[in-house]
């Protein structure tokens, strides 16, 4: 399987250390995020992976083989950098027709418009594109050359409610297709629902990471919603604590289901059950 890996990334701006022996690894078929407060140095690793910026160390290996410099990482990766830049009089359609042609790409712009459900604006000028059409765009940018790995800084900036669903189920597709993602956002409860592996960065550095399959399990807030409120209740369960017309618990999955079950023998059915995000409560560990 291919993959790609960086490893000790450095990197000092003046006296400030910016990265500090930070490093990922992805695989093809696997959705990884990268999250962590604004400062945690989540845009300046990308743009090295990207070749925009030379880091003081690091190494970064594609299929195991040492690369001569993250340069090299960019015959295998697409880049969606924070918002996309493109020649705002010309139309979308006519703005990739022109990346197509530069990069020698077979790719067809209406086909690539399709697949970002930008096809009924291809021809309208970028200059008239909302800032949420112009992330799109830039999404259809980077599969112009339909590369192996996509390295995606904050892709869902400005998109609505329902063309965020759309993108997010775009990442599955792709990923379903074989491509290795990594992408950083502030959405953690919707990337929660689609990584395969996270890396949480604070202050520079791999504060924690891990696959979420091994964290999903793990003790999270749930809160349970009624439309009256609560007795007294007597559940032979883990401690829970009654608020008015909700009760909440640490709890994992299986843990929830049981417990859903007794009040069910007993009467009591919420009609909303929350559980709290796990990257979420990750990220608040360094975020208080």
């Amino acid at each position: 399987m291919r993959s790609i890996e960086t490893q000790n990334i450095e990197l000092t701006y003046g006296t400030q250390k910016v990265l500090d022996k930070v490093g990922f690894s992805l695989s093809r078929g696997k959705i990884t995020a990268l999250i962590g407060p604004n400062g945690a140095g989540k845009s300046s690793a990308f743009r090295i992976m990207a070749g925009l910026v030379t880091p003081d160390a690091g190494e970064a290996f594609i299929d195991g083989v040492q690369a001569n410099s993250f340069e090299n990482l960019r015959h295998n990766c697409g880049y969606l950098l924070e918002s996309p830049d493109f020649y705002p009089y010309l139309s979308g359609k006519k703005n990739l027709e022109l990346l197509i042609g530069l990069s020698g790409s077979l790719a067809k712009a209406m086909e690539l418009l399709k697949l970002v459900g930008l096809e009924k604006e291809a021809g309208k000028k970028v200059q008239n594109y909302s800032r949420g059409m112009k992330q799109r765009l830039g999404f259809a940018q980077v599969m112009i050359d339909d590369p192996d790995f996509l390295i995606l800084d904050e892709p869902f900036n400005g998109l609505d409610p329902e063309v965020k669903e759309h993108m997010l189920d775009f990442l599955i597709t792709l990923k379903n297709q074989g491509k290795g993602i990594l992408v950083s956002t502030h959405l953690l409860e919707d990337i929660e629902n689609i990584a395969d592996d996270f890396i949480l960065l604070h202050k520079g550095k791999v504060f924690l990471k891990g696959e979420m399959d091994a964290y999903r399990d793990s003790r999270q807030n749930v809160i349970l919603y009624f439309s009256q409120p609560l007795p007294n209740l007597k559940v032979d369960a883990q401690e829970f604590i009654i608020k008015g017309n909700t009760i909440h618990l640490m709890a994992g999955i299986p843990e929830t289901e049981d417990f859903l079950q007794k009040l069910f023998l007993i009467g009591h059915i919420p009609y909303r059950v929350t559980r709290s995000s796990i990257l979420h409560d990750r990220y608040m560990e360094i975020a208080r």
